[in-house]
């Protein structure tokens, strides 16, 4: 006699196990920015529903009609999301707020870099796209 085992879809469906990184600079200071530490407390079993890492970082820089100055670090918040869209945004003209967010599910603690990767690629960017716009075909 042969024994059969018959399952429901959602108990054939591979199991949710993505671990991320939660922290906030604000809170755990540079733990949260250096997490070559062992750190376990920053540590999430990310939610059933919550399927991506985020690394969300804002920073503020000050530029004049010479110069734009380095953007220095406001905040870095790491943790679970059910829904992320990676991005940069930066507002304002002398002052300037940078925020950039980045997300993972490629792996475990994907959501340990810095969040200062996309503002570059995003940067360049725009800026192709301001020169091409003013560009002069002949």
């Amino acid at each position: 006699m042969t024994e059969t085992q018959h399952r429901t879809k959602a108990a054939s469906e591979k199991q949710h196990d993505l671990w991320c990184h939660k922290c906030d600079s604000m809170v755990d200071g540079d733990k949260c920015l250096d997490l070559s530490g062992n750190y376990s407390h920053l540590h999430q079993k990310c939610a059933k529903e919550q399927k991506k890492c985020q690394v969300r970082r804002i920073s503020m820089s000050t530029s004049t009609e010479e110069v734009t100055g380095k953007p220095k670090l406001w905040l870095l918040q790491r943790n679970c999301l059910e829904t992320c869209d990676s991005g940069c945004i930066v507002i304002g003209e002398r002052t300037k707020l940078h925020s950039c967010i980045t997300c993972c599910d490629e792996h475990n603690f994907c959501n340990s870099g810095s969040g200062a990767e996309q503002a570059r690629f995003v940067l360049e960017d725009l800026l192709i796209a301001v020169f091409n716009m003013f560009r002069i075909i002949p």
